[in-house]
């Protein structure tokens, strides 16, 4: 999994490329983890370009948020593909993470 971070005015963006999988724990750690240990930061993780997931992609997911959530940081999952979607709908993990059908939801997700 490739990802991309641009700063935007109040939020980071961060759009994945790829399956979220074991691949991903590595950018995980190393790219999103610093920005939500950062007390006030507000990311939007675009999922849009990730078609599959499997249990260390969802691991990886849970791990960030649960992450920001101790830090004062706040995290919202976008566009996630049909399969992504599914398996977050399954596991239950819908109810956990904040999702939005699209980046603009996000967006104003993040005014509130």
């Amino acid at each position: 999994m490739e990802l991309r971070i641009t700063r935007e005015a109040d939020y980071v963006l961060a759009e994945t490329s790829g399956p979220l999988d074991e691949s991903a724990r590595e950018n995980f750690r190393e790219q999103l983890h610093p920005l939500v240990g950062q007390s006030g930061t507000r990311l939007i993780v675009d999922l849009s370009g990730s078609p599959r997931i499997n249990s260390a992609g969802v691991g990886n997911l849970v791990a960030l948020v649960a992450d920001a959530n101790t830090q004062g940081s706040r995290v919202i999952l976008c566009a996630p593909a049909p399969f992504v979607a599914g398996v977050l709908s399954v596991t239950k993990l819908d109810q956990y993470f904040t999702l939005a059908d699209t980046r603009a939801e996000a967006i104003e997700l993040l005014a509130n």
